[in-house]
């Protein structure tokens, strides 16, 4: 997996999540939550920590936590970051 791909998409998914308000998801109470947890993950992975690739490979599952807060908005790159994690085995 070409990880600064996977930042350039993570970068293109923080302002799209931050647009959005309320709403719940399995991990997250609001929309809030999750752009600022993705906001951190970001962080995490610029700064080589791979390990947070399992957790953010969890919120862009197919109807977990991306679809859930983003909806339709967000559907293609959240399939587009979901492959590349699960082609890396996060």
């Amino acid at each position: 997996m070409d990880i600064e791909a996977l930042h350039e998409e993570l970068r293109k998914a923080y302002p799209l999540a931050s647009e959005f308000r309320g709403g719940y998801s399995e991990r997250f109470d609001s929309a809030e939550s999750f752009t600022q947890a993705l906001g951190t993950a970001i962080s995490q992975l610029e700064h080589g920590d791979l390990g947070v690739l399992r957790k953010v490979s969890l919120w862009f599952l197919p109807t977990s936590d991306w679809d859930d807060l983003v909806g339709l908005d967000g559907l293609e790159l959240g399939q587009r970051v979901s492959d590349m994690l699960l082609s890396y085995g996060a």
